[in-house]
């Protein structure tokens, strides 16, 4: 394609010919259009009739989309904004809608009565005026032309015609602005909605089921039962999880208040782990959507895996539920833990057809999903305005427009305050009704129905939302069969290790050792009851380069086999201290796409692991790592519900002991004061200039290690099971006492071995130092 030699005037859209000229003539690109914009030309056409062309109008919407779709002039319109708000104004997202529009279709008019409407000053406005400088007509035109022949966000194949795919995205921006857009809508469906300005108002009308709100976000609190009656608190509890699932509107909330009382700080910790690992798995359903790979995750899982009963394992069935989102810790003056907010959400795959937001047409289908539960269309319709400058189709789904409504809907504002005080995922306990507002003004919107368990009268809400109080449920007795269900067949051995020749460890007279190799080969040759504590931080699933799995059953079954190990070589009475965080990835057990990308509750898999091996979770201890760099807690810029999302700043340290088999033992092994703390510890920093200074990419701190060390005698042994760059050990031996360290690279054990020696030889010329003085 080209730019054509000479315009041709066309004064009527009267077929696919005249339109085609027309479209060439505004574009400066020659061509023809596709078959199927052919065809859906001569359908609007033969209902609609010929028109007669209006340039002026006509090239005003026809560029205006065009800038649209190109984000021509975004330059512009971010510093409009910015020199507002430099001078306290600002839009809410309609407003912005409309000034947008005004500036894209270069009507300078409308975009100063919009300020002006807003209340903006007139030196503002004066100033504004004097800056105005979007892009002219020409202007879009070289841009699209420069499309054709420089993609600014395709890599051009050799098979492919970008100019045609570019003249052709223009067709439906042109269409639009030659005919009735409520025409054209329903011209282009086969069962048109409602038409007006507002979308979600007109697909509310056309689909009420979609929006219906009677039990969007329920929240209820928890108090921790003692250890003899837990078992059947927990059956109890997740039972209710099961049913409230079906209960719960889709893509509403559930909230679960822990209290971490004295005494059941273990219990606590327990439920706040096992809850939102039930929550997200509960349901087994044998899936036959194509994105569930089931042959390629058995097989990857069969290469690594050698001790499972795949028979048990059913790998057929897929595993799901809600959505695990977070788990706020409160805690008092004294970093006391007082309260586990557990927020889950429900994602359950609708397949009712959603017309498209940008033209309304039902021409709509996919098998999408942009993350497990939701579900994506993809537009059809070749005039649809909203279709990417290389003619894709427009992708969206019903929750981001139930997020966008709650932006644009009036009384879903949440006051800035609130948004900074919970932006952080670790945070003071103020009380149990600012936690209760929090979670409405966050997680639910005007005209919700808000259910709250177990309060007698529930709290008035101003701005429109239904807040009912709800009884309890009562006791039913749940199914343990979760806890054996497929899910942990997977990856659990169905055979214990074998017996082999144990060797003592060594360490001589330096104290410390560093053994290179596979941590399960090291440990099971060494003999048992051997080492008073372990404390490590694992590598967390596929985070590093020199940690990758082919999916997450192959990660915990090795996790599982070496804290196996861990508990045979710890004395009775010995503690194990696992530092671990949730991080986000694709567990790869049902697509290998960004759809799998999660938050993974390794915490929780290990804890539910610890207590199938024989240990006591005694709870754990919260590493708060401070302000943390991400764009998670900045919630896109929005202060409405649905976006509140906070940085996640702190990481489990779970503490489990292997049970003593006398007092004398647990003496000797000592306890930990950390448990059930928020320790404010800051990560090591390790880029210095853009270079790495220690030579691991995931150290954990000195501080915290000490800390975790708390409480043993003195010459105690410690082991290590993932050495990495030497910190549990150059902390051992600060502390005076021996340690062991199981490192497979062998370029970390040699970092390691010189990092302990340093370390070492530091300490011995600080005591000669101090001997001296």
């Amino acid at each position: 394609m080209s730019s054509p030699q000479a315009s041709v005037e066309v004064s009527c859209v009267a077929d696919v010919r005249s339109f085609e000229l027309l479209l060439s003539d505004l574009t400066g690109i020659d061509g023809a259009v596709s078959r199927d914009v052919a065809r859906s030309i001569e359908r609007v056409i033969a209902e609609l009739g010929p028109v007669n062309v209006d340039m002026g109008p006509i090239a005003a919407g026809f560029y205006g989309r065009l800038n649209q779709k190109m984000f021509a002039n975004k330059e512009f319109i971010a510093s409009l904004y910015a020199e507002c708000a430099a001078a306290g104004v600002t839009f809410n997202y309609p407003t912005k809608r409309r000034l947008e529009w005004a500036i894209n279709a270069l009507n300078i008019n409308d975009l100063e009565l919009l300020l002006d409407e807003r209340g903006v000053q007139r030196e503002l406005l004066e100033r504004v005026r004097a800056r105005i400088e979007p892009v002219s007509h020409e202007q879009t035109r070289r841009l699209l032309s420069a499309e054709t022949t420089n993609p600014t966000k395709l890599r051009k194949q050799p098979d492919r015609d970008v100019a045609n795919d570019v003249y052709n995205a223009a067709a439906g921006p042109l269409a639009w602005s030659i005919w009735s857009p409520r025409e054209m809508a329903n011209v282009l469906s086969e069962d048109p909605m409602p038409f007006s300005d507002d979308y979600m108002s007109d697909l509310r009308a056309h689909k009420p089921e979609l929006f219906e709100r009677r039990r969007s976000l329920v929240v209820r609190q928890v108090r921790p039962e003692p250890q003899s009656s837990y078992e059947t608190q927990r059956a109890s509890l997740t039972q209710w999880i099961a049913e409230e699932f079906d209960a719960i509107d889709n893509y509403g909330f559930l909230a679960i208040l822990v209290n971490v009382e004295d005494g059941l700080e273990a219990e606590a910790w327990q439920l706040a782990s096992e809850l939102p690992l039930f929550a997200e798995r509960f349901s087994e359903v044998p899936l036959k959507q194509l994105f569930f790979r089931v042959k390629q995750i058995r097989q990857e899982t069969l290469d690594h895996v050698t001790q499972i009963d795949e028979e048990k394992a059913r790998f057929e069935l897929l595993n799901e539920g809600f959505t695990y989102r977070d788990t706020f810790v409160l805690h008092d003056e004294s970093d006391r833990v007082r309260r586990l907010l557990l927020v889950l959400q429900k994602n359950r795959r609708d397949e009712t057809k959603i017309p498209c937001p940008g033209c309304r047409s039902d021409n709509v289908g996919g098998n999408s999903y942009p993350s497990f539960g939701v579900k994506s269309w993809e537009c059809g319709n070749p005039l649809c305005t909203d279709r990417s400058i290389y003619n894709r189709g427009k992708r969206y789904d019903f929750r981001s427009l139930l997020k966008q409504e709650a932006i644009e809907t009036d009384g879903n504002q949440i006051s800035k305050e609130s948004v900074r005080r919970w932006q952080r995922d670790v945070l003071p306990f103020l009380s149990d009704e600012e936690i209760l507002d929090t979670l409405v003004a966050h997680y639910s919107m005007r005209g919700d129905v808000v259910v709250l368990l177990d309060v007698k009268e529930p709290p008035t809400d101003p701005i429109g939302r239904d807040l009912r109080a709800g009884e309890e449920p009562v006791v039913v007795e749940g199914s343990p069969s979760f806890w054996d269900s497929a899910f942990f067949h997977r990856y659990l051995p169905s055979r214990p290790s074998s017996s082999r020749d144990r060797t003592p460890v060594r360490g001589g007279e330096s104290g410390w050792d560093v053994i290179e190799g596979d941590a399960v080969d090291v440990l099971a040759s060494l003999p048992d009851e051997t080492f008073d504590r372990a404390v490590t931080s694992p590598p967390y699933y596929n985070a590093r380069e020199y940690a990758q799995w082919p999916n997450l059953y192959s990660y915990m079954h090795d996790m599982y086999r070496i804290a196996d190990e861990v508990f045979r070589t710890l004395k009775p009475g010995g503690l194990y201290a696992y530092n671990i965080f949730d991080y986000f990835d694709n567990e790869r057990v049902v697509t290998f796409s960004d759809m799998g990308k999660k938050r993974i509750l390794l915490s929780a898999l290990m804890v539910d692991a610890f207590r199938r091996i024989g240990f006591r979770y005694l709870g754990s201890a919260v590493w708060d790592k401070g302000e943390i760099q991400g764009k998670r807690g900045f919630n896109a810029g929005n202060f409405s519900p649905f976006y509140q999302s906070p940085f996640n700043c702190w990481e489990h340290v779970i503490v489990v002991q292997k049970p003593e088999q006398s007092p004398e033992d647990a003496k000797l092994r000592g306890a930990l004061a950390c448990i059930n703390r928020a320790l404010r510890i800051h990560p090591v920093v390790k880029m210095v200039r853009g270079k790495n200074t220690l030579g691991h990419t995931a150290p954990y701190p000195h501080e915290l290690v000490i800390a975790l060390l708390d409480g043993l005698e003195p010459g105690s042994l410690v082991l290590d099971p993932f050495g990495g760059s030497g910190t549990t050990a150059r902390a051992a031996l600060s502390a005076g006492h021996k340690a062991v360290l199981i490192e497979r690279d062998p370029t970390y054990a040699e970092l390691s071995r010189r990092l302990i020696s340093e370390h070492t030889s530091a300490m011995a010329f600080e005591s000669t130092i101090l001997t001296l003085l």
